[in-house]
């Protein structure tokens, strides 16, 4: 009795240590996930400033194409205006004027459209500025969440081997046959409570809630084998019983 009632002792020790190193486990296992995260957000950040820049030489073309428009508008405003001094009949000499006017009011709207996209252009280029500002701040401020997290995960690897370490260690304080109940329990659990404490009120299981059967209590209080829950088959022990054998 005694003996099985040390054992469950160092079985909620050990439980203690599973846990731990459970915690650190998905915790480190975490900051990859939330580093992806953050690079993720760099390289989308990195893409609105390329869609920004890649406006504005989309609008340096238009601009370019603009100027060569005008200049063809141009040259053919003063071919014509120089035909009217060679033409021979009034009715050619109107012709050309409405040419000529033709041409003036695309050069008027050419020149409205140039002046419009030089605004969209400054406008876009103090947009761009601004932008490269934030993005170079957020930059640095994702650099730094993510040198954080990578020292993060090296201190918590570094606690996790020592965990690690510590139960080894412990576990050479518990007999091989003992250990290997606990240890197929443990790896049958979703959970890493393999060692279960029981409400001495209640009598119910202490994670499924299952109620426990009187002669169930009464076997767990003898501790001459270990009691099993019938729904969760976690080992069972009574709380009470244990904190008494230390006071």
């Amino acid at each position: 009795m005694a003996e099985l009632k040390e054992i469950i002792k160092k079985f909620v020790v050990l439980q203690k240590y599973d846990e731990e190193i459970q915690f650190l486990e998905e915790e480190i296992n975490y900051i990859p996930v939330e580093i992806q995260k953050q690079q993720e957000l760099q390289l989308q950040k990195q893409h609105e400033v390329e869609q920004e820049k890649e406006e504005i030489k989309n609008l340096q073309v238009q601009l370019k194409n603009k100027d060569l428009d005008l200049q063809s508008v141009g040259q053919q405003i003063k071919k014509h205006t120089q035909e009217l001094n060679t033409v021979k009949t009034n009715e050619q000499y109107r012709a050309l004027l409405t040419e000529i006017e033709k041409l003036n009011q695309q050069k008027d709207t050419i020149e409205t459209e140039i002046l419009e996209l030089m605004e969209k252009q400054d406008s876009l280029k103090k947009q761009i500025a601004e932008i490269e500002k934030n993005f170079s701040f957020e930059q640095t401020e994702i650099k730094q969440k993510i040198d954080q997290l990578t020292k993060r995960k090296q201190e918590l690897e570094q606690q996790l081997e020592q965990k690690k370490n510590q139960r080894e260690e412990f576990v050479q304080q518990i007999d091989k046959k003992y250990l290997s109940i606990y240890e197929h329990v443990h790896k049958n659990r979703d959970s890493v409570m393999s060692a279960v404490v029981q409400t001495p009120d209640g009598y119910n299981c202490g994670v499924c809630n299952m109620r426990l059967t009187e002669q169930e209590i009464n076997d767990i209080k003898k501790y001459n084998d270990f009691i099993l829950c019938s729904s969760c088959s976690r080992i069972l022990y009574i709380t009470d019983d244990l904190q008494q054998d230390t006071e």
